[in-house]
């Protein structure tokens, strides 16, 4: 293959790459293996569940615990976004372990002092789905 061939193939893989990167600010990670969150209170921990996935935000530390709770071969993920329109910030824990695998936690950065949304999911993008709402407080 030419010299301007391979140019023309790489300078749009850079552009697509480029303009990626200037989207809303989202973070994904898969969690690391941990125990139990803390016990759901309703004010600074939340919890939810779906069909083969739980989910559970803790506002201080900004930490998020998933645990896929059905053996169907798929995985279980935790979402936490904005609840605005213009969905300005989204994160997402998954959780590849299996059933057997227990609870994985994620550790995000997320804005502090908005309301949100904590999905549960089984099976990412296709899957059950439940959500409830969070608040991000500060460092109190």
């Amino acid at each position: 293959m030419n010299r301007l061939m391979r140019a023309l193939m790489v300078v749009p893989a850079t552009a697509v790459l480029i303009t990626a990167g200037t989207a809303a600010v989202a973070s994904a990670a898969t969690g690391t293996p941990s125990g139990a969150p803390p016990a759901e209170d309703d004010s600074s921990v939340w919890c939810v569940s779906t069909s083969g996935a739980k989910a559970c935000f803790a506002e201080y530390g900004d930490r998020v615990w998933v645990k896929d709770t059905k053996a169907n071969g798929a995985s279980a993920a935790a979402t936490l976004q904005d609840n605005e329109s213009s969905a300005s910030w989204y994160r997402e824990c998954f959780n590849d372990r299996g059933a057997d695998g227990g609870w994985v936690m994620c550790n995000f950065d997320v804005p502090e002092y908005q309301n949100g949304y904590l999905w549960a999911v089984d099976n990412p993008f296709v899957g059950s789905q439940a959500y409830t709402k969070i608040y991000t407080s500060g460092i109190i």
